[in-house]
């Protein structure tokens, strides 16, 4: 006894040590885990800026191109389009879905990609983004510039119609048009170098953004690094540990094993709990014909009533194992009890071409062990019983708590014989009724009428013939 208790202290320990070896191992996983989240989204902070530094010096490549288009050749829709794209940076104009380097290429070749989110401007865009104040100021200062630079495109647009300023923006002073010095104004020395200064803080946004990346993956590497040494020495205490505890509760489990086969053959069929121990874990088997029964002690209400709870149970019990006894005997299978009341089958789970023969067989030895029963208990206790066969599908339902039942008309046919039966009778169906009728005496009773099936010819099962007897 006392050897038995130290093992169980000593498997106690071990698994309690592998527990806290196991949630250290989950706990550095995890930690792993949120390392290389860190990362991901450092990555992705880093393409979100430089998408959205790279939309900036698109679109100020853009709004040149348009300008510059618009002055030398005059076509309105260049206009249109630089227009647009201010409008869009702005964010008084639906931003398109896929807005990408390619999108006024595509706009310019004749086709127009969809579809249109909300307007956005960038500047919400950036704050969205939760940019650093110095990031923030680095574009911000690259979009103001290209905005001062739109406006010396937007003047040598205007040139080129023959208007210009009335010194207050706005081009309402009609003139001659002057394209020389359009062209110049978007060609010459003075824009390029404006169009360089847009850049100037864009390359440092991107100087700054790759710095502080490098800096943040250099941080999570090293973590990492040391997590991973950690997590692999874990890993391999637990392995040692959990080979020790399994070696050690090898006995046990094996005790426990037999255990439970023992309780889930008191539960099951012995071929069904033979299926679920292979690993089945769905059974649902179907059966061209199988005989059902159903047997319910008349009166057992009142029975209940006048005897109590004490008695009742003890007695129920004492039949019931008899009632057991004797399907080992004659080849049936106990489905369930319900209350007082007694399901069982023949030819479930194992196919037998005999099935109706045995369950009658099985109905008669139940009201013989019954008469047998009241004699030893002084009591008068009677029974209803009703039976048929045809096709039924048997299986096994639910997962911690396993039951085995069979299902169909079938069922539901026999329940009707038992309900509408009388005490101390067998009623059955007349195509059972034509199935046993070569062994078994059968008499015809008078047509009853059955809820749901309507006026249907019934038979009682009184006992074998004589000459056939087993």
């Amino acid at each position: 006894m006392k050897t038995a208790v130290k093992k169980e202290r000593f498997l106690l320990f071990f698994f309690i040590f592998l527990g806290i070896l196991l949630t250290s191992l989950l706990l550095s996983l995890l930690l792993l885990r949120y390392i290389a989240i860190q990362q991901i989204k450092s990555s992705d902070a880093l393409y979100n800026s430089y998408k959205i530094a790279a939309e900036l010096r698109q679109t100020s490549s853009d709004l040149t191109r348009m300008a510059r288009s618009y002055v030398i050749t005059g076509e309105k829709k260049y206009r249109d389009y630089f227009n647009e794209i201010i409008a869009i940076r702005n964010g008084t104009s639906p931003r398109p879905r896929n807005y990408d380097q390619v999108y006024w290429d595509l706009i310019i070749g004749g086709t127009r990609p969809q579809p249109f989110g909300p307007p956005e401007s960038l500047e919400k865009i950036m704050i969205k983004n939760n940019f650093t104040l110095s990031d923030f100021e680095l574009l911000h200062s690259a979009e103001d510039r290209s905005n001062a630079l739109g406006q010396v495109e937007l003047q040598a647009m205007n040139m080129r119609d023959g208007k210009y300023d009335n010194g207050t923006g706005t081009y309402s002073i009609q003139g001659i048009p002057n394209l020389p010095q359009a062209i110049q104004l978007v060609f010459g020395e003075e824009y390029m170098k404006q169009k360089a200064a847009i850049m100037q803080p864009i390359q440092e946004f991107f100087s700054t953004v790759n710095a502080r990346t490098q800096r943040e993956y250099n941080t999570y590497s090293r973590w990492m690094s040391y997590d991973l040494v950690i997590a692999i020495i874990l890993a391999f205490l637990s392995t040692i540990v959990m080979i020790i505890s399994i070696v050690k509760a090898l006995n046990s489990l094996s005790a426990a094993t037999k255990e439970n086969e023992l309780l889930l053959l008191n539960i099951l069929p012995a071929s069904i709990a033979e299926r679920l121990k292979h690993g089945e874990e769905q059974i649902a088997d179907e059966f061209s014909q199988a005989s059902v029964m159903f047997a319910d002690i008349v009166g057992f209400t009142l029975m209940t009533a006048s005897l109590g709870a004490k008695k009742i149970v003890p007695l129920l019990n004492s039949l019931f194992e008899e009632f057991d006894n004797l399907t080992e005997v004659y080849g049936v299978e106990k489905v369930k009890t319900i209350g007082d009341n007694y399901m069982a089958v023949a030819g479930v789970p194992i196919p037998n071409t005999e099935h109706a023969i045995n369950l009658a067989d099985y109905a008669l030895a139940m009201l013989s062990k019954l008469d047998a029963f009241n004699i030893q208990h002084h009591s008068k206790i009677e029974m209803r019983i009703g039976m048929t066969f045809g096709p039924v599908v048997a299986g096994v339902i639910g997962h911690k708590k396993f039951i085995y039942d069979v299902w169909g008309d079938v069922v539901n046919v026999a329940s009707r014989m038992e309900s509408t039966s009388i005490p101390g009778k067998i009623q059955i169906t007349e195509k059972m009724a034509l199935l046993l009728e070569d062994s078994f005496i059968i008499e015809q009773r008078e047509p009853i009428e059955v809820k749901g099936m309507g006026v249907l010819n019934n038979y009682f099962l009184l006992g074998r013939k004589a000459e056939l007897a087993p």
